[in-house]
């Protein structure tokens, strides 16, 4: 049985694996990206480039996957980088601190500074190129008024004189004349800051050139003009984990972005799932064994029409019945404003579990009826009976266990279903699941959220056949030997 679980296991990784990239590429292939919705007349071409140089969509698409896939499996160190004259100061964690390092910065060998599209129709700027001379100065040039984009960053040039600091260098412009000099003429012996409690934290240069690193407490810190800022966690090292990435719309993390989604979610899904197998379960056996009754009849023809039935217009017509007219229960949401208990959620609750579990219910119920009236006919049943079983014990006991495994395919198949819901119930009930998030995803061509929603769900799929395999093996004898 061990090894069944762990080759089952193994094969659901390859699926997930399989899925998951088909879904990256659909997403990425598809005409357009999640910037597209952002060009507005105050959002400017250059803008728009940075954003997706920034999110690595200048890169082609089977580079960003296994971008994505080397950082979807291995944590990259989260490092924090401040500039201060002349200087880089890294901020890491490591054994258990937080640790503050800096380095020297060496002033680039050209320098480009692009104009802004609006710059070049306003004021008739030129890109400026300027390149360091072998003894490391650089030469003077002619720069308009206008943006420039330079080193990650951007120069505004007016009528007054202006300063840039970025990368080693400083940039002045006055006059219509562009300077470029390094920021540190030579290399210190040792980097000062300003500690949170006045004290001051002493940087040495090392044999390498290079400055600490020194193990820093929480709290702010100043180097130059430059507030530092460091955190009572310690910041996140390298090492294996699970990152999903993080939103192009929102910037937060997938994970907490689907985190309260998904609990949600489950909540309305395991509801619906309770009601379905209760409900289907007692109905199917009711009818199984009162074959051709009137009350057979009625609960065939009752699954039926509810089976039948759309759950965006069943859901419409309890909601105008029970919220409009009536006024017993809310229509939307899960919870009141200001309301967190747990009464008021069920209130919220019943509805949507209703629509979305009755007529899985109807489903379950036809499957249940079948599998019991086929095992029922066996002639071990027939040999209780005869023995002089009572009837709850030859259908409960005996055939129940043999008619459980269809059912129990089908609870395999419906267990995703706790994850991904119902888009359309809950988007008229305004519930606030993986559903919606689903519809903004794709609307919002944000495919690291798309993406992430698939793994989870097509995670669900995988634990949902194996636990329908295991459940196989519980209630018949017969698989456990095989």
């Amino acid at each position: 049985m061990f090894a069944f679980v762990v080759r089952r296991l193994l094969i659901g990784l390859l699926i997930i694996w399989g899925v998951y990239t088909l879904t990256f590429f659909a997403v990425n292939l598809a005409p357009g990206d999640p910037f597209a919705n952002l060009e507005n007349p105050k959002m400017t071409k250059e803008d728009l480039e940075r954003l997706r140089a920034k999110w690595g969509y200048d890169k082609p698409v089977l580079v960003r996957y296994f971008i994505h896939l080397g950082k979807l499996f291995w944590r990259q160190p989260d490092v924090r980088v401040f500039e201060s004259g002349g200087l880089e100061i890294r901020l890491f964690g490591e054994d258990g601190t937080n640790r503050l390092f800096a380095t020297v910065q060496r002033p680039p060998d050209e320098i480009v500074l692009t104009p802004t599209e609006r710059s070049r129709i306003d004021f008739g700027a030129r890109e400026v190129r300027v390149e360091r001379r072998p003894d490391g100065s650089y030469p003077d040039a002619d720069i308009a008024s206008g943006r420039f984009s330079v080193l990650d960053t951007f120069f505004v040039v007016g009528e007054t004189e202006t300063a840039l600091e970025t990368s080693g260098v400083t940039l002045r412009a006055s006059g219509g004349r562009l300077q470029v000099s390094p920021t540190l003429a030579s290399a210190p012996d040792r980097v000062t800051l300003d500690g949170p409690g006045g004290e001051t934290i002493l940087l040495e240069r090392t044999a390498e050139g290079l400055y600490g690193p020194v193990p820093v407490e929480p709290g702010s810190y100043r180097a130059g003009g430059v507030d530092i800022y460091v955190p009572v966690e310690q910041l996140d090292t390298a090492g294996v984990t699970i990152d999903l990435g993080s939103s192009v719309l929102t910037k937060r993390p997938v994970t907490s972005l689907l985190a309260e989604p998904l609990v949600n979610s489950l909540i309305l899904g395991t509801a619906a799932l309770l009601l379905d197998y209760i409900v289907g379960v007692l109905i199917g056996v009711v009818s199984a064994t009162r074959q051709y009754s009137k009350l057979d009849h009625a609960f065939t023809l009752g699954a039926l029409f509810v089976y039948s039935m759309p759950s965006f217009w069943l859901g419409l017509m309890l909601m105008l019945l029970f919220a409009v007219k009536l006024q017993w229960l809310p229509s939307e949401g899960m919870h009141d404003i200001g309301e967190t208990g747990l009464l008021d959620l069920i209130e919220h609750m019943l509805l949507p579990t209703f629509v979305l579990g009755i007529g899985a219910a109807a489903a379950t119920a036809r499957y249940q009826r079948s599998a019991l009236l086929e095992v029922l006919g066996q002639d071990y049943i027939r040999t209780a009976r005869a023995k002089g079983l009572p009837e709850g014990a030859v259908v409960w006991k005996h055939a129940m266990r043999n008619a459980l495994i269809p059912v129990i395919t089908l609870f395999g198949l419906t267990l995703p279903f706790l994850v991904s819901g119902s888009v359309i119930v809950e988007q008229i009930f305004s519930w606030p699941g993986m559903g919606r998030e689903v519809i903004k995803a794709i609307y919002g061509r944000d495919v690291f959220v798309v993406s992430g929603i698939t793994l989870i769900a097509t995670t669900m799929v995988v634990l949902g056949s194996l636990v329908a395999d295991l459940l196989y093996a519980l209630v018949d004898p017969r698989v456990r030997l095989q």
